[in-house]
């Protein structure tokens, strides 16, 4: 029986190893006009016989960005060098990330293929799920 276990431990292992959900990652270069990011995943591949190698440089992976309405468009009052004002931002306020070399950024990845997306369900025509390619930066670790 122990055998046994030990084989379906291993197996159960394997399993879980092959699936993507979250990994840190070192950004190697960053592309700032086209917010995408050339990294070095910091986990390693681990295989069946425990042998482990590092996975290879993932190039020109997304990076998220934030967008935020300030005060949801309505006046408020600001303090600037000890004058309160009313002020307004009609405009939503795009926060663009800016990265580093060598900032350690934490990685998601696609249940699917993301090679198809656009504004529109679509359908993902490969069979990839939760692979390396579809990686996308959440944000920055440290």
């Amino acid at each position: 029986m122990a055998k046994d276990t030990k084989f379906l431990d291993a197996f159960a292992r394997q399993i879980k190893l092959s699936i993507h959900t979250m990994a840190p990652a070192k950004v190697v270069r960053y592309h700032e006009e086209k917010q995408k990011a050339d990294i070095q995943l910091l986990f390693m591949t681990v295989y069946a016989d425990g042998m482990k190698e590092p996975y290879g440089l993932l190039e020109d992976v997304p990076v998220m960005f934030q967008r935020f309405k300030l005060n949801k468009g309505q006046p408020f009052q600001i303090n600037i060098n000890g004058v309160t004002q009313t002020a307004q931002v009609e405009q939503d306020l795009v926060f663009t990330p800016f990265l580093r070399a060598g900032d350690i950024v934490l990685v998601g990845f696609a249940e699917r293929a993301l090679d198809n997306l656009t504004n529109k369900p679509f359908d993902p025509e490969f069979h990839r799920t939760h692979d390396v390619q579809d990686a996308v930066i959440l944000g920055v670790l440290m």
